[in-house]
């Protein structure tokens, strides 16, 4: 009777704590702006960081969170740390990404460039970020460049998802 009862109790927590991690699985959706990807050699965003002349003009894959997307079209987002971040455009300004974005995560193909843009790019760019300080920018900037021909974005299906302009 003993190993009955044991029996029963244990099929009682383990019926909980099923039922408790299931519930809290959230259903992942993938979306693909522009090109389908390709399967380029991929190269982590930390590594694109710290040692961009490497990779200069190359074409690559890369993954990241988002930090921040253009709130005028979603023409641009930006991967990693508002420190060393890298600022991801659309080729041929063929596509744009949804607005409401930052903090999903991506897979972007591309080619990965190193560029110093005026002052007045960078007060534009800052403009269209939250929270941005054009004010602040002075002088040329570099910055880490990525233009992507393909990106998947994978985020919660319970996330709001709204169409890009």
């Amino acid at each position: 009777m003993t190993n009955f009862k044991t029996l029963t109790r244990t099929l009682a927590v383990l019926s909980v704590v099923t039922f408790f991690s299931t519930s809290m699985v959230r259903a992942q959706t993938v979306e693909t702006f522009g090109k389908p990807l390709k399967g380029l050699t991929k190269v982590d965003l930390a590594e694109l960081v710290k040692s961009p002349e490497t990779y200069r003009g190359k074409s690559v894959r890369t993954e990241g969170v988002v930090s921040a997307v253009c709130t005028q079209k979603g023409c641009w987002m930006t991967l990693g740390d508002p420190a060393k971040s890298v600022r991801v455009t659309f080729k041929d300004y063929g596509f744009f990404v949804p607005k409401d974005i930052a903090g999903a995560r991506v897979v972007v193909e591309g080619v990965f460039n190193v560029e110093t843009i005026p002052e007045a790019t960078a007060k534009h760019y800052a403009g269209e970020t939250p929270g941005g300080k054009p004010d602040a920018v002075k002088g040329e900037q570099k910055e880490l460049s990525f233009v992507a021909s393909g990106v998947e974005l994978t985020r919660s299906s319970e996330a709001p998802r709204k169409k890009a302009s």
